[in-house]
């Protein structure tokens, strides 16, 4: 009995090893096969059943099928696998040149095409004025197609036309050669701001011939009647659009004109008509021409004719202008005012016009009749008393 217990005994402590170790081993084999790397090639569909499995070389599994055979044509199945060579990136193609009749935008770094505000130019506050600008190329080669654009930075100066003044404003240029000035004049509106100088930017974007001759190359045709034609032999011209600039431009502006506004005669009557006297000072240091009054009216006061011609005025001169004025016949007796603006000669055919003034005016009862009809009874009652006393004495 003690030999047999101990051999059980050994094969239950066997056992108990085996399952152990069993256990063990399954618990190491799980996670390995977890993490086992998964294929993500593309899946090959089940072929038909009549047909040789295939190894991933190609080759087929019947070890007599000819190996000399072509193999299968695969045309058209979709889903039969890219072979390697299929499946790596393709090569970039190069890219597309540009047609050299194209032409290609850059920015210019050394501003071969300036722009510059003439001499002696100034505009006055209050005022649309022409300024004469210069364009200049200082390159080596033909500038064409230039375009000159402007912008302001704030509304103090705008550009014309002066009923309706735009921030920006694009100018079309001759064809500048080597060394030459365009001139060329925009028209500048200022609004009523303090004398001192104000920013323009300009730009200017042109097209040049970078294959063609620079301007040292260039030969005069003697056969032009000009003979400042230059010619250029090479007709395969590469064309560049250049863009130099924004360039600062500095604009002088000048003090608005100054004007004295004074009512001499401001009483109209009621349900009447009467002058109305202003006089026009100018206050400026600078003579002006061609200055014409105009005044709008309203309720109860009404004119027919409500502009009047003043004419020149050098410093400190003053003229004094009338205007017929006639109120309703529901008006009562008020202070009301009318609005007098000037207009005036600008130079090179513009006229600039003054902020409108507000002048008083006094509605008032008057007595109309203050002429020779309200004189004529008291006359006749003395031519009576007159001949009574030339009777009297004679009767004596």
């Amino acid at each position: 009995m003690g030999v047999r217990e101990a051999t059980s005994n050994r094969r239950r402590r066997a056992a108990v090893t085996a399952g152990v170790l069993s256990i063990v081993v399954v618990l190491m084999l799980g996670p390995v096969a977890a993490t086992a790397p998964v294929e993500t090639g593309l899946v090959t569909p089940l072929q038909n059943e009549s047909r040789n499995d295939t190894d991933a070389n190609g080759s087929i599994d019947d070890p007599n099928a000819d190996e000399s055979a072509p193999p299968a044509d695969t045309t058209g199945d979709e889903f039969t696998p890219r072979s390697p060579v299929e499946n790596d990136t393709p090569a970039p193609e190069p890219p597309l040149a540009v047609p050299a009749t194209d032409p290609q935008i850059v920015q210019s770094a050394d501003g071969n095409v300036t722009v510059a505000v003439a001499e002696n130019q100034s505009v006055r506050a209050g005022e649309t004025t022409p300024v004469t600008l210069e364009v200049t190329n200082d390159g080596d080669r033909q500038a064409t197609d230039v375009v000159m654009t402007l912008r302001a930075v704030d509304g103090a100066v705008m550009f014309g036309p002066p009923d309706a003044p735009q921030p920006m404003r694009s100018v079309v240029v001759d064809d500048i050669w080597p060394g030459d000035t365009e001139t060329l004049a925009v028209d500048v509106v200022v609004s009523d701001v303090d004398p001192e100088t104000y920013p323009l930017f300009a730009s200017v974007q042109y097209q040049i011939d970078t294959e063609g001759p620079a301007d040292d190359e260039f030969r005069l045709n003697e056969t032009d009647e000009t003979n400042d034609t230059r010619n250029d032999d090479d007709d395969d011209e590469e064309t560049v659009v250049r863009t130099d600039g924004p360039a600062l431009l500095e604009l002088p502006v000048d003090g608005s004109r100054a004007f004295d506004v004074t009512p001499v005669r401001d009483e109209i009557p009621v349900d009447g008509a009467g002058v109305y006297e202003v006089r026009i000072a100018n206050n400026g240091d600078d003579p002006v021409t061609g200055v014409v009054a105009a005044i709008e009216v309203g309720p109860p006061l009404t004119s027919e004719s409500p502009t009047a011609y003043v004419g020149a005025l050098e410093p400190g001169e003053s003229e004094t202008v009338r205007f017929a004025l006639e109120s309703s016949s529901d008006a009562v007796e008020t202070t009301t005012s009318v609005a007098l603006a000037l207009s005036y000669d600008a130079g090179s055919g513009n006229r600039a016009s003054a902020d409108p003034v507000q002048v008083p005016v006094s509605v008032a009862e008057t007595d109309e009749d203050t002429g020779v009809d309200s004189v004529a009874p008291f006359v006749a009652v003395a031519v009576v008393f007159v001949l009574a006393a030339i009777w009297w004495f004679r009767r004596r």
